[in-house]
C-alpha cells in the first residue's frame, strides 16, 4: 500500500531533502512552508493523506496548533511532529496536541523510515477490514445448530444442544440477559422428532398475572368477564412440539404448583373447564435469575427446579467470550446490508474495540451498537472512531417506567442525536433500534423537544 504524506515545514532545504528521500522509498508526497496551506489543503481534498509530518518550529502558525487543526479536520490522518530541537516542552507540547511520535530532525534516516514504516503499519491495521476466516470444526458445529460463534464456550453449547435434542425431558437454559437463550431453544426443537410440530415462545415476565393462567392453560367461554369464546392455552397450541418458557423465575409463586401438576401429568386444565386434556409437549425453560436464592427466598418452589433441571444448559456472556465478538458483528453487518442494499465493511480496529467492551446486554447489545454504527456512518467502512460517538449515548436506568432515560456528555445534544436517528432511520421504530431505546422513549424525547416528525419524512409510516 502507497501511502501519501504532508510535510509542513518552512525550511526549504529540509523539505527538498526529505521529500526526495521519502519518495524514493516509495512513498507520495506534498510539501507546503506553512501550516495555513497544508490545512487547505485537507480542507480542499486535494490528496487523501496517511500521514503528516508538522514542523514545531514556524514562523505562523506553530506545530501543536497545525497539529490539532488537521486532528479537527480529519482525525485519521496521522501526524508525527518534527523539531530540530529536543526540549521536553517540544516534545510533551507536540504530543497533547495530538501527534503520535515525535522525531528529531537529527535522527538518522534509517532510524526516521522504522518510525515511518511503525505509523503505516498502524494505519493498514486500522483501516483493514474485518476478515473471518473459512469455518474451523467449531464454527461449523455451531452453524449447525443456527448460532454464530467460534469459542469453546458456544462449541460446548452446541455439543449439548445436539445431544439434549432426542430427548423429550426438560431443559433449563441459564444465562444473562441477552445472551440467545430462545435462541438454543430453537436450536433444541430444530434438532429434535418434534421439529415438523410448533415451537412456543412465552414470555412469563411480559403477560400480566390476572392472564397468565389463561394465557398458559386457556379458558372456556364465560370463564370470566370478557371471555366470549373459549381459547386454547400455548401449552394446547404447542401440542406434539415444544413450549418455550422464558423468564420462568417470574412465574407466580401459585402457579409454579399447577406447572409441576402439568409436567407431571402432561395435562392441562383451562380456566373454567372441568376436565383436563391430554397435552403432548416438550417443555424447554429458560431464567436469568438466581433460582436457587428465590428457592431460599420461597419464592421459587424446588421441586418445580428440580423438574425443570432435567438438562442444564448454561451460556456464559460475551465478556467471557471475546473471540466471539468479530464473527457475531462481521454475521449482523452482512444482516443490515442485506436489509438495506448496502455494503458496509467493519474494520479490524473497530473489531479489537469491540472485543474491549464489557457488554452488559451481551449479544443482543451488540447487535444493536452494529446497527446504530451502520445507520450513523454517511463512510463504507465502519471504523472506531464511530464507536466514540456511541458512547457519548448513556443508557441508564432510573425508574421502572422510564427505563431507556437518555444521558448525553461529550460531543451531541439529546435533541440532535434524536433528530438525526430519525433522520437516518426514517420512522419512530427505526430511530428506538437505532438508539437502542424504546418507541415510546422515542415520541417522549420527541414530545420534550417538540420536534415534529412529519415535516422530516413526510408521509413515512411512524
Amino acid at each position: 500500500m502507497k501511502h501519501s504524506i504532508l510535510l509542513i515545514d518552512d525550511n526549504i532545504a529540509y523539505r527538498r531533502s526529505k521529500t526526495d528521500f521519502l519518495e524514493d522509498e516509495g512513498f507520495f508526497v506534498r510539501a507546503v512552508e506553512s501550516g495555513d496551506e497544508g490545512i487547505a489543503l485537507i480542507r480542499q481534498h486535494v490528496f487523501p493523506f496517511s500521514l503528516a509530518l508538522v514542523d514545531y518550529h514556524m514562523p505562523d502558525m506553530k506545530g501543536p496548533q497545525t497539529i490539532q487543526k488537521i486532528r479537527a479536520l480529519d482525525p485519521n490522518i496521522t501526524i508525527l511532529a518534527l523539531s530540530g530541537d529536543d526540549s521536553i516542552e517540544a516534545h510533551n507540547e507536540s504530543l497533547e496536541s495530538g501527534a503520535v511520535f515525535f522525531v528529531g530532525k537529527d535522527v538518522g534516516e534509517a532510524k526516521f523510515l522504522g518510525i515511518l514504516h511503525r505509523a503505516c503499519r498502524e494505519i493498514e491495521r486500522r483501516i483493514k477490514p474485518v476478515v473471518i476466516a473459512p469455518h474451523n470444526e467449531k464454527q461449523k458445529l455451531i452453524a449447525s445448530v443456527g448460532m454464530v460463534g467460534v469459542s469453546e464456550a458456544m462449541a460446548e453449547v452446541a455439543r449439548l444442544i445436539l445431544k439434549f435434542a432426542p430427548s423429550s425431558d426438560s431443559v433449563l437454559i441459564r444465562g444473562e440477559n441477552g445472551t440467545g437463550k430462545e435462541r438454543v431453544a430453537r436450536g433444541i426443537h430444530q434438532n429434535s422428532l418434534r421439529k415438523a410440530k410448533p415451537f412456543v415462545a412465552v414470555n412469563c415476565a411480559a403477560i400480566p398475572e390476572n392472564l397468565i393462567e389463561s394465557e398458559l392453560f386457556g379458558h372456556e367461554k364465560g370463564a370470566f368477564t370478557g371471555a366470549i369464546r373459549p381459547r386454547i392455552g400455548h401449552f394446547e397450541a404447542a401440542d406434539g412440539g415444544t413450549i418455550f418458557l422464558d423468564e420462568i423465575g417470574e412465574m407466580p409463586k401459585h402457579l409454579q404448583a399447577t406447572l409441576l401438576r402439568v409436567l407431571q401429568e402432561k395435562t392441562i386444565t383451562p380456566v373454567g373447564a372441568v376436565t383436563s386434556r391430554k397435552v403432548d409437549f416438550r417443555l424447554i425453560s429458560a431464567t436469568n435469575a438466581d433460582l436457587e436464592s428465590l428457592i431460599a427466598e420461597k419464592n421459587f418452589r424446588e421441586d418445580l427446579f428440580f423438574r425443570l433441571n432435567v438438562l442444564p444448559i448454561n451460556i456464559k456472556p460475551l465478556r467471557d467470550r471475546p473471540e466471539d465478538i468479530p464473527v457475531l458483528a462481521y454475521s449482523f453487518l452482512e444482516k443490515i446490508n442485506q436489509e438495506s442494499g448496502e455494503q458496509k465493511v467493519l474494520l479490524a480496529s473497530a473489531a479489537e474495540e469491540l472485543q474491549k467492551m464489557k457488554w452488559p446486554g451481551n449479544v443482543r447489545e451488540l447487535e444493536h451498537c452494529i446497527r446504530f454504527l451502520a445507520n450513523m456512518s454517511s463512510e463504507k467502512n465502519l471504523d472506531a472512531s464511530l464507536l466514540k460517538s456511541r458512547s457519548d449515548l448513556i443508557i441508564t436506568k432510573q425508574k421502572p417506567a422510564d427505563l431507556a432515560t437518555l444521558k448525553f456528555t461529550q460531543m451531541s445534544s439529546e435533541k440532535s442525536l434524536v433528530l438525526k436517528a430519525l433522520e437516518q432511520g426514517g420512522s419512530i421504530s427505526a430511530a428506538a433500534r437505532i438508539l437502542n431505546i424504546s418507541r415510546s422513549t422515542v415520541r417522549e424525547k420527541m414530545k420534550k423537544y417538540d420536534i415534529e416528525f412529519k415535516q422530516l419524512t413526510e408521509g413515512v409510516e411512524v
